[in-house]
């Protein structure tokens, strides 16, 4: 899995399992909306508009629209000819949101973008409401491919080979309330895959608008 673009950054992995008691997620029912640009240290003015909310087992629902003016369009990761071209405008629908006391966390599939590889891509985005001024708010955001699929890696020397099928779930053990999370991680990215504590921020120079993060 590769990230096309974005500041979008993750603590240690070590998180998942150091600090399970601080991820409180919200019930059914939280929202989060907003509208919010915002400047980074390149200088360049970067926009979201979301409003979204939390249904049940982690699903969601609402529309996102990210517009980031930086960006340079990535068809093939892979490949040493890349575009020259900036400015990535996406719209998607949100199909998973968790809310952490005044975080979201959302993800969704890419249904528009004024560059078409991106369609059917992943979005995530974390966003923080950090009070009445605006300005104060946070947010990150990344947009990574689909999967390979098509494949299944085995051991040719080994016909009963079955290590890449095999499922576990990780814990932690001197957590004994700890609910765990199911292992390997998931391919796709959604708003499950880490936990809302493990999330940087890039730090805004300037910003205007407002996030709203109503947990329930």
């Amino acid at each position: 899995m590769k990230s096309i673009i974005g500041v979008f950054t993750l603590a240690l992995f070590i998180a998942l399992f150091a600090l399970p008691n601080l991820v409180r997620a919200g019930a059914e029912g939280a929202t989060a909306s907003g509208s919010f640009k915002f400047i980074l240290d390149d200088g360049e003015t970067r926009y979201v508009e979301f409003k979204a909310s939390e249904l049940a087992e982690g699903q969601g629902s609402g529309d996102m629209t990210f517009s980031d003016p930086a960006a340079i369009p990535v068809d093939d990761p892979d490949s040493p000819e890349q575009p020259q071209t900036a400015g990535v405008l996406v719209r998607a629908k949100v199909d998973c949101m968790e809310t952490i006391e005044n975080r979201a966390v959302m993800s969704g599939a890419i249904y528009d973008s004024n560059v078409p590889s991106a369609i059917g891509q992943r979005i995530l985005l974390v966003v923080v409401d950090n009070g009445l001024d605006g300005s104060k708010d946070q947010v990150t955001w990344g947009i990574y491919q689909q999967p390979a699929t098509g494949w299944f890696p085995t051991d040719a020397e080994r016909d009963d080979d079955k290590g890449a099928s095999l499922t576990w779930w990780a814990t932690d053990a001197e957590q004994k309330d700890d609910v765990g999370i199911p292992m390997p991680p998931g391919k796709i990215v959604t708003c499950k895959n880490f936990p809302g504590v493990a999330y940087d921020f890039p730090q805004i120079k300037e910003a205007s608008g407002d996030i709203l993060v109503q947990a329930k």
